[in-house]
């Protein structure tokens, strides 16, 4: 049986507090779901590591990843359009949070996969000669840019990436293998049982513990 973010966020809160937790809990549900997230790119971190170790390679598990479809286009300059990512990608090698990026027009005819390049290479790509019939892109934080004549904010984006899937909803699937599951909880209990142990301040006085 998959594992939702809403079942294992119950799972650790009960590990932090050796019971259910009662309903005026400080340690809520969205609360851990933030540190979820870091604990998620720490297991994708550590599987990258496991597969050089074991194959020599850098690369992450499919597992890790999730597909995120109908993102709006926007023309950013003179053949530059701008995708915003629903997360910023994981800082694994020079672009390697992000997989794949694809356009769908409004018939549902998918391009083949855009030709990513680093942060380095856009420097003097420009001067290259250009590739026919191929996308352009890079991701910058939480944004992609994709260099094409074709007007792109006419289509839709699909962008397949590291990412432990839609964190804005609790009870979608964990994209996270079983057996990094417990690198994850690991970091988020730390964080919450240091969140659990900190002294309140009961007194409206203006002044800190």
């Amino acid at each position: 049986m998959a594992t939702t973010r809403n079942i294992f966020i119950e799972k650790v809160l009960r590990e932090v507090y050796g019971e259910q937790p009662s309903d005026d809990s400080n340690i809520t549900f969205n609360l851990v779901n933030v540190w979820l997230n870091e604990g998620i790119a720490l297991a994708a971190k550590q599987n990258y590591k496991d597969n050089i170790l074991i194959d020599g390679i850098g690369y992450i598990n499919n597992s890790f990843y999730t597909t995120f479809k109908n993102i709006t286009v926007t023309q950013d300059s003179q053949f530059t359009y701008k995708l915003t990512l629903p997360e910023i990608p994981l800082g694994i090698g020079s672009n390697e949070g992000v997989n794949t990026l694809r356009f769908v027009n409004s018939s549902g005819q998918i391009s083949l996969p855009c030709i990513p390049i680093s942060e380095r290479q856009v420097t003097y790509f420009e001067s290259m000669r250009p590739i026919p019939n191929k996308i352009i892109y890079y991701p910058e934080g939480i944004f992609i840019y994709a260099k094409s004549t074709i007007l792109l904010y006419e289509y839709t984006g699909s962008v397949t990436m590291v990412s432990g899937g839609d964190s804005s909803d609790l009870d979608s699937i964990l994209n996270v293998p079983p057996d990094y599951l417990s690198i994850a909880s690991d970091y988020v209990i730390q964080k919450l049982v240091i969140e659990k142990n900190m002294p309140k301040d009961l007194a409206n006085d203006g002044k800190e513990n």
